[in-house]
């Protein structure tokens, strides 16, 4: 964490919490400035991610800006330290810092560059939170109530709950978003993607995606101070244990550095089935741990663990159960039925 970083987190105001998806909310400092009464919903958002990036969104009035290392500091995210109570003094030091960290990295040799375009959700999709809200004064139209109704039904047969990410929806009827929760991919704060899972038994494709080639699902979460980081393949997967998820079986090399540049002890725990072997292959090598643990017969991957057996349990079964020793990790699969 750089002085940055550091420095804007210590001068978040009281009151702030972390959503499940990473971001830390707290009453925005911007609203009085752009026209709107003063926040007292937290509707400001903060994320932040290992590689020193600060991102900022008002989901109140709006205000957005953001610093990377690399870059100097702009007049706007200036302004943002102000409203936050930071002294004139200490933001010229940061603007110090800033070209310090601008200097270096022109020095030393950059790693590879990975961005991915901002994505447009699904027309009229908002927060499920604000669906409930309207849910529960019963400011829906039937159908809408129907539908949330069903997906809070859909939530509670898979063990999951609703304050775990980010979850969106859409009453939007194209490609049935109506009928599926959404799940927001983030990059540094920003939409990149997103996909869409039914939560109706319909005879139609369970999920409607849209990624951009080599993104991982959930980064933005890995908070630096981890040791560890769990890669799942999909996305209630990761969501159910704070991992992350590939969004499918086989790891491509933008993922791979995305996720060995994260800096830790890297854990696969793939489904469980024959494209999961692929993962296992992969992840020998990369030389990248493999987790086994053993679950009932018919828990078929992470999310259906959470479900029978809790997330506590879950998460100690993988760590308990890694092996890192390509011999270890063969012999684990033959055991186990993995060949």
């Amino acid at each position: 964490m750089n002085l940055i970083q550091s420095t804007v987190l210590t001068s978040l105001p009281a009151g702030k919490k972390r959503t499940p998806s990473g971001w830390i909310a707290f009453n925005a400092p911007c609203c009085i400035h752009h026209g709107e009464s003063q926040d007292r919903r937290k509707r400001g958002g903060i994320m932040n991610s290992p590689d020193g990036t600060l991102s900022f969104h008002c989901f109140n009035c709006g205000f957005k800006t953001s610093y990377a290392p690399g870059r100097k500091i702009s007049l706007k995210t200036k302004k943002w330290m102000s409203w936050l109570g930071i002294g004139d003094t200490a933001i010229k030091k940061l603007v110090i810092e800033a070209l310090r960290l601008e200097e270096s990295s022109n020095i030393v040799e950059k790693k590879k560059f990975i961005t991915f375009e901002k994505k447009e959700l699904p027309k009229n999709s908002h927060k499920l939170e604000i669906w409930l809200e309207k849910y529960l004064k019963k400011d829906l139209t039937d159908r809408q109530h129907q539908c949330i109704d069903s997906l809070l039904n859909y939530f509670k047969e898979r063990g999951i709950e609703a304050t775990w990410y980010d979850f969106m929806y859409s009453p939007d009827i194209h490609f049935d978003f109506n009928k599926r929760v959404i799940i927001p991919f983030y990059w540094k704060g920003n939409v990149v993607g997103y996909t869409g899972r039914l939560f109706e038994k319909l005879d139609k494709v369970k999920y409607y995606t849209d990624v951009q080639p080599g993104y991982v699902f959930n980064l933005d979460v890995q908070d630096w101070s981890r040791k560890f980081v769990i890669v799942t393949e999909g996305p209630f997967d990761a969501i159910s244990v704070s991992g992350v998820s590939i969004l499918g079986s086989e790891i491509n090399d933008i993922q791979r550095d995305l996720i060995e540049n994260l800096g830790r002890r890297i854990i696969v725990v793939p489904d469980n089935d024959k494209p999961g072997d692929k993962l296992i292959d992969q992840a020998i090598e990369y030389r990248w741990s493999v987790a086994f643990p053993r679950w009932d017969e018919k828990v078929a991957d992470v999310a259906d663990a959470v479900l029978k057996y809790g997330r506590l349990f879950t998460i100690q079964s993988i760590l308990k159960s890694t092996e890192s020793n390509k011999l270890k990790i063969d012999l684990k699969r033959k055991m186990y039925g993995r060949l």
